[in-house]
C-alpha cells in the first residue's frame, strides 16, 4: 500500500506494466549515457502562469546521444505525452551551446553528439501547461492558487533502458507560500525548495505533487505506518470543507482495502 493517496493512476500500477515499459522502447540506443544519476530541477514559482521551467544534468561520455520526452504516459494508455507543450529546448556541455535534432521517425525523440572531454550534458526547457480542461495529465493542472506537477512533461530520458534503471534526483521550486503534497520523501526543504529522495523514473512519473495556496492533509490512519493520508488543493478554503463523517467513510475505506 502506498504511504501517500495519489491521483488515481498510481492505484493502478501493477495493471499498467506494459505502459510504463513502452516509455523505453523509443530507440535501442544506448551510446552517451554512463548509467548515472539524473538531476531534474524544476522551477514552478510560475504555475500561477502556467509556466515551469526544466533543468537536467545528465552524465554522459563522448559519443552519439539519444534523449526522449516521455510519450507512453502510465494510466493513460496511449501516446497522450504532451509534446507540443514544449518550448526552448537547449543543450548545453562544458559552457558551449550544442546542436540538436528531432528524430525523423519519432518526433518525442532528439539526437545529439557528445564532444569529447564532456562527463555531464545541461538540457533546459519550458513546459506550458494547457488552458483546455481536455485530456489526460496535459489537461489543465494550474490555476494561480493551485497546481498538479505532472513529472513526465517536465523531464527527458535516455533512450534504449527500461525507466527502473534511469534514476532522477528531482526537485521543485513553488511559489512563495505554497504547500504541498505527494509520495515522494524529500530529503529537505528551504524557502519553497522541496529536494526529494534519489528514485527511479518509474517511481518519479508515478508521485506527481499536488500544490496550492489552499492546503489540507486528512490522516486516513492517525497511527498506524505506513502513513496514509489524502492531500487535498483547492481555489479557496470552502473547497476543503469535508464534512466529518465523510472523513470517517474514509477511514473506513482504507481499513476495506487492506482487508
Amino acid at each position: 500500500m502506498p504511504s501517500a493517496l495519489r491521483v488515481p493512476r498510481s492505484f493502478a500500477v501493477a495493471a499498467l506494466t506494459a505502459c510504463t515499459a513502452a516509455l523505453t522502447l523509443a530507440s535501442p540506443a544506448r551510446a552517451g549515457y554512463t548509467g548515472g544519476t539524473i538531476t531534474l530541477a524544476v522551477d514552478a514559482s510560475e504555475a500561477p502562469r502556467k509556466i515551469f521551467h526544466s533543468k537536467l544534468t545528465i552524465p554522459v561520455e563522448p559519443g552519439p546521444l539519444t534523449l526522449v520526452y516521455p510519450k507512453w504516459i502510465p494510466g493513460e494508455h496511449g501516446p497522450t505525452g504532451p509534446l507540443t507543450d514544449v518550448a526552448g529546448l537547449h543543450f548545453t556541455a562544458g559552457g558551449k551551446a550544442l546542436r540538436w535534432a528531432r528524430d525523423p521517425v519519432d518526433m518525442h525523440a532528439v539526437t545529439c553528439d557528445v564532444p569529447k572531454g564532456v562527463s555531464s550534458l545541461d538540457v533546459s526547457f519550458d513546459f506550458i501547461s494547457a488552458a483546455s480542461p481536455e485530456g489526460f495529465s496535459s489537461a489543465a493542472s494550474c490555476t494561480e492558487k493551485l497546481m498538479l506537477l505532472s513529472w513526465n512533461q517536465v523531464l527527458l530520458y535516455p533512450a534504449g533502458r527500461h525507466t527502473d534503471d534511469i534514476n532522477f534526483l528531482a526537485s521543485v521550486r513553488l511559489p512563495a507560500g505554497w504547500k504541498y503534497g505527494t509520495a515522494l520523501p524529500a530529503q529537505r526543504e528551504n524557502a519553497g525548495l522541496i529536494q526529494f529522495a534519489p528514485t527511479s523514473l518509474t517511481s518519479l512519473v508515478d508521485s506527481p505533487v499536488l500544490a496550492g495556496v489552499h492546503f489540507r492533509r486528512v490522516d486516513l490512519a492517525p497511527g498506524a505506518t505506513p502513513r496514509q493520508y489524502l492531500d487535498m488543493a483547492a481555489d479557496s478554503p470552502e473547497a476543503l470543507a469535508i464534512p466529518d463523517d465523510q472523513v470517517v467513510k474514509l477511514r473506513q475505506l482504507m481499513n476495506e482495502a487492506y482487508a
